[in-house]
């Protein structure tokens, strides 16, 4: 079923209303981006301190001093480690973007009420989609000529797996502020939700 009030809107008129809005912009950037952002930096500074030893509070501020000899790592450790975890990072970002496509087929419906994967509005694609972005981060992160072009690094096997959970908190969250929506449509959720 379609979303439950789309047919209560009036049609939008192009020349006042844009396609993307302020309620747009906090939900993509405010809600899910940040939330994305986080999983990405962790991913980022887990990897610098599980593969380098290099926790978060010597990689800020550390600028000048980021050279031979910082933390006993020679230059080229500290650029290896660093593509490493640029590289965790990237893939955390694609695990957050399976989780962003299934949260943003509705704005107030429930994953569930809009299955992907049956029923009448099933799109067996989405999940064609998984697969290939696996690939194609594999492809950046794994292939040694693409690692020194574009400065990535092979990516250590937990790092494909870490982020899961940070994707299915948010599903949860996302479910948890539809719900919220629905059961208080002129609520203060609802008023800024897209």
């Amino acid at each position: 079923e379609p979303e439950t009030d789309l047919m209560l809107h009036a049609p939008r008129d192009p020349a006042v209303d844009g396609l993307v809005n302020v309620r747009f912009f906090v939900q993509a950037y405010g809600f899910v981006g940040l939330v994305q952002t986080l999983t990405g930096h962790v991913m980022f500074f887990l990897c610098l301190y599980l593969r380098g030893g290099i926790g978060p509070g010597h990689v800020f501020l550390a600028f000048n001093k980021w050279t031979d000899g910082y933390q006993g790592k020679t230059r080229e450790q500290l650029a290896q480690l660093v593509s490493m975890a640029g590289s965790a990072h990237f893939m955390a970002l694609v695990v957050m973007q399976w989780a962003n496509m299934f949260v943003a087929r509705t704005r107030v419906l429930s994953v569930f009420r809009q299955n992907p994967l049956w029923g009448p509005r099933s799109n067996p694609l989405l999940l064609v989609a998984v697969p290939i972005s696996v690939a194609v981060a594999l492809f950046f992160n794994e292939i040694g000529w693409f690692n020194r072009v574009f400065l990535t690094g092979r990516i250590p096997v937990e790092f494909f797996f870490l982020p899961i959970p940070f994707a299915v908190a948010l599903l949860v969250l996302e479910e948890l502020r539809k719900l919220a929506v629905r059961r208080h449509p002129s609520g203060v959720i609802a008023r800024i939700a897209w």
